[in-house]
């Protein structure tokens, strides 16, 4: 349960392809004897195109957003695009009988092998110890991971205008793939280096106009721009604490004091005694 809990994503991953794979396989028809709108080898196809977007989702997703959950996905969703691929291109050459292999042979079909070719490098050396045999190669190898969404995107739009059936078994391919075409050219311009560099200084500008930006007090929100002052300011007297010096001799008078104390003569002589004066807050009625 403790494993599951932590990997609860990826084991969802997993079996949603597998079900996905398993539906792919049990219906439909690649032949043109069975007109159905389904087709198994097309729906292949367009699968690994998800799942290969899917893994290229999970670098910006964990560099923007900070979801480190997605690099757990980033394997599974590249050998799962792999696996269907290597469905579609099965599918393809039962129905084409290797008649399509020939020197001659059309640009999406070009395309579609060197796709092929890459994606199964990859899926090959996506492995601990392929990593510790390459080292630093092996980011450089995976990189080419960028070349491989091109190809086979544009294998996918030339396979779609070059090819009757598509049309006639899909006729919503075309509009799948231009948001494919959309979504691809977004995940490759985030990870040009200057992109990237902008991008990421996006939340800390953010973080610094929230600090500049003074509160706005709003009415019965409660919000206090300046500091609590205890009393309110009609009723401060200006009556002071303490006697000022050269109100000492009416003072003893007033009260009939002969000599003044000698506390009192020293608070004369001091400096303190001026700087000490205060505003007192007369007591509300």
């Amino acid at each position: 349960m403790v494993w599951l809990k932590s990997n609860w994503r990826w084991s969802a991953l997993n079996l949603f392809a597998g079900c996905i794979s398993a539906y792919v396989l049990s219906q439909g028809s690649t032949g043109w004897s069975n007109m159905d709108t389904f087709d198994s080898g097309l729906e292949s196809g367009k699968w690994a195109i998800r799942f290969l977007l899917a893994c290229l989702t999970m670098t910006p997703l964990n560099t923007y957003f900070g979801w480190k959950g997605g690099i757990k996905l980033r394997k599974s969703a590249g050998l799962w695009a792999f696996a269907f691929a290597s469905l579609h291109v099965l599918l393809y050459v039962r129905d084409a009988k290797l008649e399509w292999l020939t020197f001659s042979m059309p640009l999406f079909l070009t395309l579609g092998l060197v796709g092929m070719s890459i994606l199964s490098v990859l899926a090959s050396t996506s492995n601990r110890w392929a990593m510790q045999r390459l080292g630093k190669n092996w980011k450089r190898l995976h990189r080419l991971v960028y070349i491989l969404g091109i190809a086979v995107v544009t294998h996918s739009m030339l396979a779609t205008m070059m090819s009757k059936k598509i049309f006639v078994r899909d006729p919503q391919a075309p509009n799948e793939l231009k948001a494919y075409v959309a979504i691809l050219s977004v995940l490759l311009v985030v990870r040009i280096p200057l992109v990237r560099q902008l991008l990421k200084q996006i939340p800390v500008l953010l973080k610094r106009r929230r600090k500049l930006v003074s509160p706005v007090a709003i009415p019965g929100d409660g919000v206090e721009l300046w500091p609590k002052i205890h009393g309110r300011e009609s009723s401060a007297s200006l009556q002071p604490t303490f006697i000022i010096p050269n109100e000492i001799s009416k003072y003893c008078e007033s009260n009939h004091i002969g000599n003044p104390p000698q506390e009192l003569n020293r608070i004369s002589d001091s400096r303190e005694a001026v700087r000490s004066t205060e505003i007192r807050p007369e007591r509300e009625v």
